[in-house]
């Protein structure tokens, strides 16, 4: 068995970046075995972020997420917790929230598939 991870799913989220707020439709997440994490998050505005994942616990589904940087030039730091189940059609749940490194604007995301 491969120790990566990949998700695509679609859902309803938001995702809260200062004061402003977009809907999440989507999010592709790939958790690689080099313990990388790069999360695509579907919205009006796509947001590319990446970080570094571990395992939660003695759980096979839960994985905590440290958010370390982003399309941007300055990145992002934050930490959150991805839920991902053992099949394909198992649901998917994102809960995220940090801060930006230039703009100090705070962000949140959070997503629940279908």
């Amino acid at each position: 068995d491969p120790q990566y991870r990949l998700a695509n799913a679609n859902g309803d989220g938001i995702i809260k970046v200062g004061q402003e707020q977009f809907k999440v439709t989507g999010i592709v997440v790939k958790l690689l075995n080099d313990r990388t994490a790069e999360l695509t998050v579907n919205s009006e505005i796509t947001f590319f972020l990446s970080g570094t994942w571990s395992q939660n616990g003695e759980s096979q589904e839960e994985f905590d997420l440290q958010i370390t940087g982003g399309a941007s030039p300055g990145g992002l730091d934050g930490a959150g917790r991805l839920t991902l189940g053992k099949d394909v059609k198992s649901k998917v749940q994102l809960l995220l929230k940090g801060k930006s490194r230039t703009t100090k604007k705070i962000f949140e995301i959070y997503f629940q598939s279908k």
